[in-house]
């Protein structure tokens, strides 16, 4: 096959065609970048000059230079569709800045906070307590919808179609289940769907519907100028799915289901969901509402074998990530790194877009990242 486009090799595995090569991915969704320390490193390394920019402090993740994803021959941009849960603008990274503790409201009511260097994570949820009743949601102060920047949404869009070959990606809201877990606590949420459906659905509903007027906005600034369009939950953990398959149906999966429809309504892109851990139980349902690509294949949790997964759900979906980054990325050698990227390969290809399981990680060594990256542009699918 003579030498596609970078936007044309993502379409192929898109349509379960086998591409020149496979599609590499720095950065190209919110969980395939890169932390601002490890990319601090990987430019050092790499001897590439200029400071490091920041894509979002809430994961502390950085914008990847064209130098950097030109070394690598990326194949997907993203397109920022909203900044709704940024903690602030972006800029420069300044590690100084990073030294201390900082703490943030989002939108939804909901407090975060960072240790020095570390991660945002909830330190209060306006619906973490014991006894909730309808009448709690009257009184909170829903956000109205987030405005999108529509005209520098859609003037990125058109910079990247017009500089670059690439497949765009673009995020749009649509949080259900990890939404009830930040705005009631990440137990007391598990504890509600049981005791009290009624104020957990009359939430989802109410978030869902500022939700989808963002997700209007968006969709109306790219127009047709995205590829993908990427949908964020998290239903899994280590062992399994968060809830039952039967909760999952229940409550879940109807909104689920109004959201893609929404989706699908306004755009001819692809669908693509990301939730991290063991969803093995949950791939069925999510086939069934009209996902066509599944992120990011956390093969380190049970029943995420991908030679499985590619067996029983491959005529359906695409593959995005599953290069371990629990282990073999932060302390493997450079030899396992290419045994990683090799078998991921043969278990998942051709409809398979290989990038690391979630963004990388500060701790993991520049010398592993490339040695990835490297390993995939020499990859050929079958």
């Amino acid at each position: 096959m003579s030498s596609l486009s970078h936007r044309d090799r993502v379409l192929a595995v898109l349509d379960h065609e086998v591409p020149d090569r496979l599609p590499i991915d720095l950065g190209g969704c919110p969980a395939s970048g890169i932390n601002l320390y490890a990319y601090k490193r990987l430019k050092d390394h790499l001897g590439v000059p200029g400071p490091v920019r920041v894509q979002t402090e809430r994961s502390l993740l950085a914008w990847p230079d064209d130098a950097i994803l030109e070394r690598f021959d990326a194949d997907l941009r993203l397109v920022v569709a909203h900044a709704a849960e940024d903690s602030g603008s972006r800029g420069l990274f300044d590690e100084a800045a990073y030294d201390t503790e900082a703490e943030y409201a989002d939108m939804w009511g909901v407090v975060r906070r960072r240790p020095p260097r570390g991660h945002y994570y909830v330190t209060h949820a306006p619906f973490d307590k014991e006894e909730l009743t309808l009448a709690d949601l009257d009184v909170h102060p829903w956000p109205s919808p987030q405005k999108t920047d529509a005209v520098g949404l859609r003037r990125e869009a058109e910079r990247l179609r017009r500089e670059t070959d690439c497949a765009l990606v673009v995020h749009v809201p649509g949080r259900i289940f990890s939404l009830g877990q930040f705005m009631c606590g990440f137990e007391n949420w598990l504890v509600q769907l049981k005791v009290n459906p009624e104020f957990c659905e009359a939430l989802l509903d109410r978030a869902l519907n500022i939700q989808l007027a963002m997700a209007d906005e968006t969709l109306k600034a790219v127009g047709n100028a995205a590829d993908i369009l990427y949908l964020a939950d998290d239903y899994g953990i280590q062992t399994g799915p968060l809830i039952s398959p039967v909760l999952f149906r229940t409550i879940f999966k109807p909104r689920m289901a109004r959201l893609i429809q929404f989706l699908r309504e306004r755009s001819r892109a692809k669908i693509a969901f990301h939730s991290c851990g063991s969803v093995y139980a949950l791939i069925p349902d999510f086939i069934d509402l009209g996902v066509q690509v599944l992120n990011p294949v956390q093969v380190s949790a049970a029943d995420m074998d991908t030679e499985r997964l590619r067996r029983e759900f491959g005529k359906h979906l695409v593959f995005w990530g599953a290069i371990d980054t629990q282990r073999v990325l932060p302390k493997g050698t450079r030899d396992e790194v290419r045994a990683e990227v090799a078998q991921r390969v043969r278990d998942l290809s051709p409809a398979y877009i290989p990038t690391s399981v979630h963004n990388i990680q500060a701790e993991v060594p520049p010398e592993n990242i490339v040695a990835m990256f490297d390993a995939l542009k020499n990859a050929t699918s079958s």
